[in-house]
């Protein structure tokens, strides 16, 4: 491989403290025991033996971590919070009340759960880019590598049927990883604190700090006996991991080192000023719209139908959190004056380039390029981003037939012409799996929700209109609304799985009115994919030129961005100054959460744990410094979406805590970085044992996690 972004930081020493999204195979350039790491590398990560890695799970787009012999998970709150809305569906509300298994037999099936154990990770860089030989076309060069990736995991997972296997690509295409997992889709709920305490302060207190939410939840993974994945059986025994994480057994003070291995999302570092200026005016605002008007349409719905709540409270959540984190971007961004800053620094590279004849040549045209990519999706954008209501926020019934048919159509093209990244296995897994999102369908719910997205179609502006639903103007919404799910067969998630594997032909035969709407959509959304496919391909390369140039002028060390793949960071517990003449402390309490308690929700304490705390009945975890339980703590740990229920670790290797929030002040991290402000929030291990054993009497689960 070339001398590419990645092995110019291993040239580079760190130059930013406790910035960084690591990856595991970069940790040994970080210098971690300068920063007060105790146990080894190899510890951490070791391709050969047993170590920390192994204990990290990825758990359907966020993390968890074993903590026994038994499976035994310890994640977030709100990560747990889908699978147990789901088991919820049939009149129990678990999500209000809680749930606790007093033995492994009364654990609680988590409908549509999933985790994914890793097994290998491996550069296949020469691998995935031998397959572009001597293309040029950054088009087609982008999709012979979507098309080698796909080969390739396919391949691997063909293995056998508990494999799952990512190519994540780092730094805008200049190296490719490959992830192997274990895949298992028996997860069983064992303890989920009541709302009350994993969810107080709710909307309040998102992203906010000082926060007193107790936001951990217990859950087991189920193998079949001969030790493979699988969904739910009743024949399933508790999966033996080869590593599970240790309680902490010394007290956590201000200062001390942590880290976190986790699985960020996304983030959107080293952009440049036409991305910031793209989302800030355009992408960020229409989100924010869109978000409020789904969950007023869900708020709605419930108050209308009392047994709509449980059904419509994921999908609900979800929006509520991405809402107040791009009001915290927004805000953020304008305080930081981020875009001015960007372009200023643009000013100094353009006049960098222009003084280096090696990059003049090259690069003199390089943000003038940007640029143009920005105004060529610009000219779509409210057309696009109204055909993309119809992937989610449209309702499920409307989104599953999409996928429906789009992958029917897809199938059947000549396999040139297919979208590279078509894949059976990932359709046998979508079809599998769609049983889980209906039981979240509440059809009132979705009527409307389908009628909102005709309403936002309709106000299109003429240049922007979707050529497709323009019959929709000589239409009765409500009445047409009515017909679309009084007819469609499409209700019935067995039903609907079968579909994936129909022809078009069985497909058109079905008459079902809400396939032939999605029909009407299907053309301009393939010109839409396309567009996209240039955007990206295009927009990639100029942005490999941009990291070489920006690397160049600053010297200063590189991570790739987040992208859902395992990644390490650490820091320092520490308070904060969020504005002139205010300092957080970087420690809440019981006698906070008491003190915030009003017995109305977000802010109803139960009473028992309020008595409690009130009766200084703290067993164990009394801290004598703080004359109280530790509730939950800020650290200088770089994270993201993708990080709850990741596990805090000491300098040990023991379990501090886990991670599920920033704060508000430092939204903007996903696209800078600032060691003043930015803070993980986590829960305090501390909390997290004092609730299960003092508030819920689950001593058993201590004992099973090896504490006296």
């Amino acid at each position: 491989m070339k001398k590419t972004l990645f092995a110019l930081f291993m040239l580079i020493q760190m130059n930013y403290a406790n910035e960084g999204m690591w990856l595991i195979e970069q940790l040994q350039a970080l210098n971690l025991p300068q920063a007060g790491l105790e146990i080894s590398i190899e510890d951490i990560y070791n391709r050969d033996t047993p170590c920390l890695l192994d204990a990290i799970v990825n758990l359907g787009g966020a993390t968890a971590e074993f903590v026994s012999s038994e499976g035994l998970l310890l994640t977030n709150h709100h990560v747990a919070y889908g699978g147990v809305q789901r088991a919820s569906v049939q009149g129990v509300d678990y999500l209000t009340d809680g749930f606790l298994a007093r033995s492994k037999a009364e654990e609680l099936p988590a409908p549509g759960s999933y985790v994914r154990v890793i097994l290998e990770i491996r550069d296949v860089t020469t691998e995935i880019l031998e397959s572009i030989g001597n293309v040029k076309d950054l088009v087609e060069r982008n999709r012979l590598i979507k098309y080698a990736i796909k080969i390739l995991e396919d391949t691997i997972e063909a293995e056998d049927i508990d494999i799952e296997v990512k190519i994540a690509s780092m730094y805008n295409g200049e190296q490719y990883i490959l992830y192997k997992y274990k895949r298992f889709d028996d997860l069983r709920i064992v303890y989920m604190p009541p709302l009350s305490i994993g969810n107080y302060g709710a909307d309040i207190d998102n992203w906010m700090w000082p926060r007193h939410t107790g936001d951990f939840a217990f859950l087991r993974v189920y193998m079949t006996p001969t030790g493979k994945g699988g969904e739910y059986s009743p024949d399933n025994i508790p999966y033996k991991p080869e590593k599970w994480l240790k309680i902490a057994s010394t007290d956590l003070r201000d200062g001390d080192f942590t880290f976190i291995i986790g699985y960020p999302g996304r983030t959107n570092r080293n952009r440049t000023s036409p991305a910031i200026k793209y989302h800030l005016n355009e992408i960020y605002p229409g989100n924010i719209v869109r978000y409020e008007n789904t969950i007023r349409i869900l708020d709605e719905t419930a108050a209308q139908y009392p047994e709509a709540a449980i059904k419509v409270a994921g999908m609900r959540k979800g929006r509520s959190n991405y809402h107040k984190k791009t009001l915290g971007i927004i805000s953020g961004m304008k305080a930081a004056d981020f875009l001015a800053g960007q372009i200023a620094l643009e000013r100094e590279l353009q006049e960098f380039i222009l003084s280096q004849r090696k990059f003049r040549k090259k690069y003199a045209h390089i943000f003038a390029d940007i640029q143009k990519q920005f105004e060529y999706i610009s000219q779509t954008l409210d057309h696009d981003r109204t055909l993309a209501l119809f992937d989610y926020d449209a309702g499920i019934i409307p989104a599953a037939a999409k996928k429906i048919l789009y992958t029917v159509l897809e199938r059947e093209k000549p396999e040139a012409d297919r979208n590279p990244e078509f894949s059976e296995t990932e359709i046998k897994r979508t079809s599998s799996r769609i049983k889980y999102r209906y039981l979240s369908f509440f059809e009132p719910a979705d009527k409307e929700l389908l009628k909102h997205a005709f309403m936002v179609v309709l106000r299109l502006d003429s240049t922007q209109r979707i050529a497709g639903l323009e019959f929709l103007r000589n239409q009765n919404l409500d009445q047409y609304s009515e017909e679309l799910y009084s007819e469609t067969k499409m209700k019935d998630p067995d039903f609907v799985r079968s579909m994936f594997f129909m022809t078009s032909e069985e497909l058109e035969a079905l008459n079902d009115p809400i396939i032939q709407l999605l029909q009407k959509l299907y053309q301009e959304d393939e010109d839409r994919r396309v567009r996209e496919e240039r955007f990206k391909a295009e927009l990639g390369e100029l942005r490999r030129k941009y990291m070489t140039v920006l690397s160049a002028y600053k010297g200063f060390n590189v991570y790739p961005n987040a992208n859902g793949t395992v990644r390490l960071t650490y820091g320092p517990v520490a308070g904060y100054s969020p504005r002139d003449a205010v300092y957080y402390k970087p420690f809440t309490t019981l006698s906070g959460v008491i003190a915030k308690d009003t017995g109305e929700p977000p802010f109803d304490m139960p009473v028992e744990l309020r008595k409690l705390g009130e009766e200084k009945i703290y067993g164990q975890w009394f801290n004598p410094e703080m004359d109280d339980v530790p509730v939950a703590f800020t650290h200088q740990c770089d994270i993201t979406n993708g990080n709850s229920g990741s596990p805090v670790l000491n300098a040990k290797g023991e379990l501090l805590g886990i991670a599920f929030d920033g704060n508000y002040e430092a939204l903007l991290s996903d696209w800078q970085y600032n060691p003043d402000i930015q803070r993980a929030i986590s829960v305090d291990i501390r909390y997290v044992m004092f609730v299960t054993e003092q508030y819920a009497g689950a001593e058993y689960l201590l004992e099973e996690m090896g504490i006296k």
